[in-house]
This record gives structure tokens, sequence and C-alpha cells, in this order.
């Protein structure tokens, strides 16, 4: 096992480089460069001139050739004039790889500082770029400009923790026993009905379904007189008459007050979520129930129960591991689709705003930690094979 996890480790290494390239080539391969959305929207009148454009890509690094500006954004630009003077700066005359020198193609305020960030204020960001392996992911261009990409990730990935980390809980909770007395109860009322509702959830469209539950718990409710339901946000800076928390007397910005802002979009997703695993649990154990070693336990005499629990559904959930595995990464990420609808500020409605607004720091950072966590899943799965099945193992 301990070679296999070295093994895996390296891979992972190399799957993860591989994804940086990837992700800072087709980012800096958008038609016009990465700045060119700037003058899309300042309008014709007062468009950036050349000279204003090549400074500010000097200040975000972007005037250096495409290997050194990979490098320096994955590790940093404080080694550019050490490294130069370690292995020849390239004059004028001798074409290395670009003509100047490497402290040259420092930012201005790092070379200001003279190539180092020693002697940098607690609390004050570094001169010179430390790179995305040393998690400086720069600062926003757009969204929040002139924070740390850290600093606006670190202020929505709690509420799309809270709000993924409740859907996964609700939906493996409720798929799993579902999706075995779905299977052991084969052809049955339960199972009829319980398929019925696996089709209905998976071939609702997300965006459609959110936008129902908006026009029912909320404009409907209040328009009956009913107590309605916030339709977005995280937390209620006015508690208007009628509403749910002016019925059960919810003071805003309480923890009361963030369960009532969760229950749509949670509803939306748990009803997508477990709509899947249900049915990826009742396939597995249908499977599973027809294996020899189940008839044999059986012929053993074990009560159905043992056979059930102890044999058939522990098997079972292979598959389905495999699934859940992959959410991993989407409790990072959030729901795209569902944040936005239910204006909820957490990861996916973030990459979306930077999307639309060409903010390619933060882009680039949940890109890079998704790729992360999708490696990690699969090692994580790996393992959780062996816990599960005990006949699985890595040697």
């Amino acid at each position: 096992m301990t070679a296999y996890l070295i093994r895996r480790g390296l891979q992972m290494i190399m799957v993860v480089i591989l994804a940086t390239i990837a992700i800072f080539a087709l980012l800096n391969a958008v038609p016009g460069g990465p700045l060119s959305g700037l003058n899309m929207a300042v309008g014709a009148k007062n468009r950036l001139s050349p000279q204003e454009i090549a400074r500010i890509e000097q200040t975000l690094g972007l005037n250096k050739p495409f290997y050194l500006s990979y490098l320096t954004w994955l590790l940093g630009e404080d080694w550019l004039d050490e490294v130069g003077n370690m292995i020849g700066n390239p004059g004028p005359a001798e074409k290395m790889f670009t003509t100047g020198t490497w402290a040259d193609l420092q930012s201005p305020q790092c070379a200001a500082a003279g190539g180092t960030n020693q002697g940098t204020p607690e609390g004050k960001r570094p001169p010179c770029g430390r790179g995305v392996m040393r998690w400086d992911w720069g600062e926003s261009w757009k969204l929040a400009r002139g924070q740390t990409v850290t600093s606006v990730i670190g202020s929505r990935i709690k509420n799309t923790l809270i709000l993924m980390s409740t859907v996964t809980l609700i939906s493996l909770v409720i798929a799993i026993p579902i999706g075995i007395i779905s299977a052991v109860r084969q052809y049955s009322k339960m199972d009829y009905a319980v398929t019925t509702f696996s089709f209905f959830g998976i071939a609702m469209p997300v965006f459609w379904f959110g936008l129902l539950m908006i026009i029912l718990f909320t404009l409907k409710f209040r328009e009956w007189g009913l107590p309605y339901f916030p339709s977005g946000d995280v937390f209620t800076t006015r508690v208007t008459p009628g509403s749910i928390q002016d019925v059960l007397g919810i003071t805003p910005y309480t923890m009361a007050d963030r369960i009532v802002h969760l229950f749509l979009p949670v509803t939306v997703l748990t009803l997508l979520y477990l709509a899947g695993w249900s049915r990826f649990m009742r396939s597995s154990m249908l499977e599973v129930l027809r294996q020899d070693y189940v008839r044999t336990a059986r012929a053993k005499g074990l009560h159905e129960r043992a056979v059930i629990a102890k044999h058939a559904a522990r098997n079972a959930l292979i598959p389905l591991i495999t699934i859940v595995v992959f959410q991993i990464p989407g409790i990072f990420s959030g729901a795209i689709l569902t944040e936005t609808i239910f204006n909820y500020p957490g990861m996916g409605r973030l990459f979306i705003d930077a999307l639309g607004r060409d903010d390619w720091p933060i882009v680039m950072a949940i890109l890079f930690i998704t790729a992360i966590l999708v490696v990690v899943a699969t090692l994580i799965g790996d393992i959780l094979y062996t816990i599960v099945d005990p006949r699985i193992r890595f040697d």
C-alpha cells in the first residue's frame, strides 16, 4: 500500500503540473490577450492608450515570454534576478531567450524592492509575487480591485462549503437507504415510486426548478398571505412583515436566518443529487444481490437483514463511492447555476462573475484548486475501496 501511495503521489504531481500548464495557456490565449476586456469595458471614448496597456502588462507580469510568465505565475518572481546573475544575463547582442536582463522582467514594484520580499512588514502584501505554489494568487483585476485573490476566495468559500456539505450529507443519508430498499423490493409500489421520482429529478433542469421554487415559495406565498421564504442571499438585512423570519421571530445574521436562506437552494440541489445517487445505489444493489456469495450467505441461514447490511450493501457502495468522491471538488467550486439563480454569494457565482468580467487571476485560482481536489478525490476513492471491500488491495 505504501508503494502504491508513493506512486500515486508522483502521478498526482505530474497531473497537477500539466493542469497548471493547460489553465495558464488557455486563459492567456484568449483573442486579444488577457487584457482585451479593458478597452471593451470603458468604451470607445476612453480607450486606454498602448502605453497604458504596456504599463499594466508590466505591472501584472504579462510582458514576459510565455515560458517565463508561466514560471513566475507558478513559482514567483523573487528569484529572477538571482537566477539571472547565476546563469548569466543575456545582453542585447546575445539572445538566449530574450534581450535585456532577467531582472528587467520583474514587475516594477518588485524591481523597486531590489527583487526580494525580505523586510516586508507583517500583514502587508510582498512587492514580489511568490507564485501560486506558495499560495500567492496575485490581486483581483476587476471584481475586488486591490484585494488579493486569497481574500476574495476566503470571503466566499465558507458559504459554498456550508451549502454543498449540507446538500451532500442530506442526499447521502436519504439516497443510500432508498436505493437499498428499492432494490430489495424490486417492482414493488415503492420501487416504482422511487424510479418515477428519480426520473423526475434527473430530467428536471436545475435553473428551471430553481425559478419555480422562487415563484412558489417567495412570490406566490407572499401573494397568498403565507409566510414566504427569501429568494436569495445568505442573511436578511431587514425582516419584512409576513416573511417566515417575521413569523418565526428570527433575528437577522443568526444561524436560524442562514438556515432559512438555505432552504430553497438546498432543496433544489438535494433533489438533483438524491435522484441520481439513489438510482445508482439501486442498480448496484440489484447486481450484488444476484452474486453467489449472497446466495451462500442466505443458504447458511443468516438473517435477511444481516445478508443485506453486511454482505450486499457494503459491496454495492463501491460504484456510489466513485461518484460521490468527485463531489469533493464540487464542495469547493460550488453549484454555479444554483448560486447564480438564488443570488447566493459562493464560489460558483464568483467563478461566473470572474469569467464575465475577465478577472483571470480569480478564474485561474479556482481552476487550479479544483484540479488539485480532483486528483485528491481519486486517491480518496481508491482508499475507500479498500475499506468497503477487503478483497481490494493495492500492492
